[in-house]
């Protein structure tokens, strides 16, 4: 096993900025990878392109006025997770699905930047989350990690021989688009199958819908659809559901974690890391009923080598990760910026 990198020291402190389709997170984050002067909020998407980016200002520059009101440096760059795909070299979103149209081919980071007045990185957000958990969570120390996020949808990231891996294009480690079903559900994305498809927290509220609508033996879950209406379904309540009983919301939720068990030693088999690191509204609400069977198919199903290498872990640092990785982020980006550098 390669030894991990050393973890590089910047200059001055990192004004982040973690963007969602849900929310919108701003700090400072010293170089230490400690949060100082959070603000969140819910992303207005509704009210366009132009309110989202004021409001992300409004929380950067709230951010940095209260770092430099307690006497602290100035933040010497502004670090940017967001969903992906993106180019991360010209600071521009592809065709984020979860943003939509209005913000493909837009150039994200140099607006931000030039409104702060800062040099910029931007990564995707699950690129950005695996920096942070290698270097101040979960994977400190390895050079060989997998993360995988299970919430909403599912993305993830792959950290080999302490580079990340993304492709000619810098778009690679789709995770969630890994085939786990030939004949399963049709992604967002428009494939067949996808593990996304199958247990992300969207992918369950779908397979608990159709149940419904296809008159399945289901009366906890159709009891809450009836309490609910006219909102749908969320994985929430399929999770509620089972736990009362339900039967067929209990197999949607064991699919998932099969589904979730598959990938998981496929990741395993193909890359042959330290550790996969599992994380997300979804693995955080599971813990080890996701966890455990991921762990054991592992032991059971990978091959033998990569097998006793993986560990299956929980990521380590919540809400903030996002934040948190726009430190090694900019010292990737900006070497110029790095002590020594």
């Amino acid at each position: 096993m390669p030894d991990s990198l050393p973890r590089a020291t910047l200059e001055g402190p990192v004004l982040a900025l973690d963007l969602g389709g849900t929310n919108a997170r701003a700090a400072v984050v010293t170089a230490d990878g400690r949060v100082h002067f959070r603000r969140a909020g819910p992303t207005p998407m509704g009210e366009g392109r132009q309110a989202v980016l004021e409001f992300c200002l409004g929380l950067l520059r709230g951010a940095r006025a209260a770092h430099i009101a307690a006497g602290a440096p100035h933040p010497v760059a502004v670090g940017i997770a967001a969903p992906g795909p993106l180019y991360a070299d010209r600071g521009t979103l592809i065709d984020p699905p979860n943003l939509g149209g209005e913000w493909w081919g837009f150039p994200l980071a140099p607006t931000i930047g030039e409104a702060l007045g800062l040099p910029w990185a931007l990564g995707k957000d699950t690129n950005v989350n695996i920096l942070a958990e290698r270097d101040f969570g979960a994977g400190e120390g390895s050079a060989d990690l997998v993360y995988l996020t299970i919430s909403t949808g599912i993305g993830g990231a792959v950290i080999s021989g302490g580079r990340p891996i993304v492709g000619p294009d810098g778009v690679a480690g789709e995770l969630g688009h890994m085939t786990v079903d030939m004949d399963g559900p049709r992604c967002g994305c428009g494939g067949v199958g996808h593990l996304e498809a199958v247990a992300s927290g969207t992918g369950i509220a779908n397979a608990a819908r159709e149940a419904l609508e296809r008159g399945a033996d289901a009366p906890h879950l159709a009891s809450l659809a009836a309490t609910i209406a006219p909102r749908g379904l969320s994985a929430r309540h399929v999770s509620e559901a089972a736990d009362l009983g339900d039967a067929v919301a209990g197999v949607i939720l064991e699919r998932a974690r099969r589904a979730v068990a598959v990938a998981v030693v496929s990741i395993v088999n193909v890359f042959g890391p330290d550790m996969v690191i599992l994380g997300g509204g979804i693995t955080l609400a599971w813990g080890e009923r996701l966890m455990a069977p991921a762990r054991e198919a592992v032991a059971t199903s990978a091959f033998r080598i990569q097998g006793q290498r993986a560990r299956v872990v929980p990521a380590a640092l919540g809400d903030d990760v996002g934040l948190i990785g726009t430190v090694p982020l900019v010292a990737s980006a900006l070497p110029g910026l790095v002590v020594g550098g």
